[in-house]
């Protein structure tokens, strides 16, 4: 008889996202690190942009690509690395879209938290957060910030404010709670450490790298004034329940060489 492969243990990856999340979240709860890169006189401000946009399109998109090639290099023939690639893309995309599609239209609405940077110009006495809330459309508030920051420009906190994070609070004028950016890159970061750690030589090494990026993009988000304390802990710890639930369900183990899935 041939004996059977063993399943694959993910408990190497769930000990790496359970610390990353402990991490992400005692940072953002006890340090004070709400708005504390959101102004041209803070130092670490273009960091914190650069990891929040790397855990937006182009950044993910960037990680998917790096990540399909992972998968597909270890395949032999034109035909079996297009379908596994394809495969692959397909299946990821479809995970990402759908959560981040619920995250988006149905949980945000739902409990309608106002964003703390909104909260802030709230208290300055910029705006009223029920009134921009009030805005049927993303489209709408984000145009209302635009002219009111544009006739606010003797207000200090608009003087001191980094244009570019001026511009990433106008596009970003939906709902607060839970982080979409924290829930996606821990799913992704799970993701991509099971990939590291089956596709990578030494790749047990490097598992803690998504995580470590995962984390940054979460505190990012805290220390721009775009989301709370919870509304990353809440978004990471849902982005790491179901990467863990993609890693059970076995979908990554069929893309993996045979000899590495039967291990």
């Amino acid at each position: 008889m041939e004996k059977k492969p063993e399943p694959i243990s993910h408990r190497f990856i769930f000990f790496h996202a359970t610390v990353a999340f402990l991490i992400t979240t005692g940072i953002a709860w006890v340090t004070p690190l709400s708005f504390s890169g959101f102004r041209t006189d803070q130092s670490l401000s273009r960091l914190f942009l650069f990891l929040s946009d790397s855990g937006a399109q182009w950044g993910v998109l960037s990680i998917m690509l790096f990540a399909t090639v992972l998968v597909v290099v270890g395949r032999t023939g034109i035909k079996k690395r297009i379908l596994t690639a394809i495969l692959f893309l397909t299946g990821l995309t479809v995970v990402l879209v759908t959560f981040a599609f619920i995250n988006e239209f149905v949980t945000k609405p739902f409990f309608a938290s106002h964003r703390p940077y909104v909260l802030k110009l709230e208290k300055e006495g910029l705006l009223s957060a029920d009134k921009f809330y009030a805005l049927a459309t993303k489209q709408e508030r984000s145009d209302f910030l635009r002219k009111k920051l544009a006739a606010s420009q003797n207000s200090k906190i608009v003087q001191s404010l980094d244009s570019d994070i001026r511009e990433h609070w106008i596009a970003h004028t939906g709902f607060s709670f839970p982080s979409g950016h924290s829930q996606n890159v821990f799913l992704f970061a799970v993701i991509l450490a099971f990939l590291i750690q089956h596709l990578v030589s030494g790749g047990k090494r490097f598992v803690w790298i998504p995580f470590l990026w995962a984390t940054g993009v979460c505190l990012s988000r805290v220390a721009m004034g775009v989301h709370s304390p919870i509304d990353i802990t809440v978004g990471a710890l849902t982005g790491g329940l179901l990467g863990s639930l993609v890693l059970i369900s076995g979908f990554l183990n069929r893309i993996l060489p045979e000899k590495q899935a039967g291990e």
